[in-house]
């Protein structure tokens, strides 16, 4: 294994671009609300409606029922959030948890939701006002020092993120969140710094998340990602591990494909992705790799120009997409269509300079 510093990297027109740190941590906000929906204890509405329905009804409807009949409990409101957050429905959450914090502004698991809501709106400061509030009455909570140190997390100040986890594992070890958050912290630095012993830190925190909770999906991915990294053929027997437990997964099925292309294993990746495709028929993603495969390395450019119009009907912003489109009618001698792509990329973004750089040469 190489352990150079190693950039994440992303596909962008076939070329490999450096993200930002932040990126790294993109994953935790979208996390927050699936670590904050998990089973909690006496997680039961006390005063749950009786429903005298002949026929199946859908949980929205109950938990309306339970808000209309309980309409001064925070319980109610509390827990038709937690269904929402489920749902993805974050803004109704949000407005059922401010309901509950009228009500009453004391209740822990409360808080705490109404924090891991506001946290993933990157509305740090308020959602810090929510764990504290928490800790100020019970150092101890778990939920409460977990939703610390995803903010220290954010904002890149590994020392007390750690320490905040370093406090919830004493009260409880087998905490895999922590685990795994300790694992991005650790993956964060190793991009940043090139140190193996970042490298080794954060294999070694998704390895224990995976040991508390055999089915952490998310921790098998970023070993994943971590071997990819560093050219490690491991890499693949990770992504097969995530697909064990999520056979449907958009992206370890990604991943792989983009480990077979950059090993120029080229049917290999073509295959991966249009088993992506079947999951899913309108993720630009694949299609667009199909057609960058099809444009460098088959010189298929009709197959190309294909694909990489598929990836633009379910992204019409796909700016790579329509230059990469232009670049395949260039080559095919059609200067005069391949400007009009050029001009689609670069005012669906003014600032894509390998467009620009295009039209200057066909000018």
């Amino acid at each position: 294994m190489h352990f150079n510093q190693c950039p994440i990297e992303v596909r962008c027109d076939g070329l490999l671009l450096k993200k930002s740190r932040l990126r790294v941590f993109a994953f935790i906000t979208v996390a927050i609300l699936l670590f904050s929906c998990g089973p909690a204890e006496n997680d039961t509405p006390v005063d749950q409606p009786v429903i005298d329905s002949p026929v199946p009804i859908d949980s929205m409807k109950y938990y309306a029922i339970l808000v209309e009949e309980n309409p001064s409990s925070t319980d109610a409101f509390y827990y038709r959030a937690r269904y929402c957050i489920r749902q993805g429905l974050v803004d109704q959450a949000l407005l059922d948890l401010e309901t509950a914090m009228n009500i009453d502004s004391t209740i822990p698991k409360v808080r705490i939701a109404y924090g891991d809501v506001l946290l993933s709106k990157l509305a740090i400061e308020d959602s810090k006002v929510q764990y504290e509030f928490v800790l100020a009455t019970d150092s101890s909570s778990v939920p409460a020092l977990m939703g610390m140190s995803r903010i220290y997390a954010l904002l890149n100040n590994n020392a007390n993120a750690i320490a905040y986890l370093s406090r919830l594992l004493t009260i409880d070890p087998h905490y895999a969140d922590a685990y795994f958050l300790k694992g991005m912290i650790y993956r964060a630095d190793f991009y940043e710094t090139g140190r193996k012993e970042s490298w080794d830190r954060a294999m070694s925190s998704y390895q224990t998340a995976v040991e508390q909770n055999p089915d952490y999906y998310a921790a098998y991915v970023e070993m994943g990602v971590m071997h990819d990294q560093v050219n490690s053929d491991l890499a693949i027997d990770y992504y097969n591990s995530a697909l064990d437990i999520y056979p449907e997964s958009i992206e370890a099925w990604y991943n792989i494909g983009m480990f077979f292309q950059k090993r120029g294993e080229l049917d290999t990746a073509l295959a991966t992705y249009r088993r992506l495709n079947e999951i899913d028929s309108t993720y630009p993603e694949p299609y667009f790799n199909q057609g960058y495969i099809h444009m460098l390395y088959t010189e298929k450019l009709d197959s190309a120009i294909y694909y990489f119009e598929k990836a633009t009907h379910f992204d019409p912003e796909y700016f790579q997409a329509f230059n990469n489109i232009g670049l395949c009618y260039e080559k095919l001698g059609n200067e005069a269509t391949a400007v009009g792509y050029y001009q689609k990329a670069v005012k669906i973004n003014p600032d894509f300079d390998l467009a620009k750089e295009n039209l200057r040469r066909l000018d």
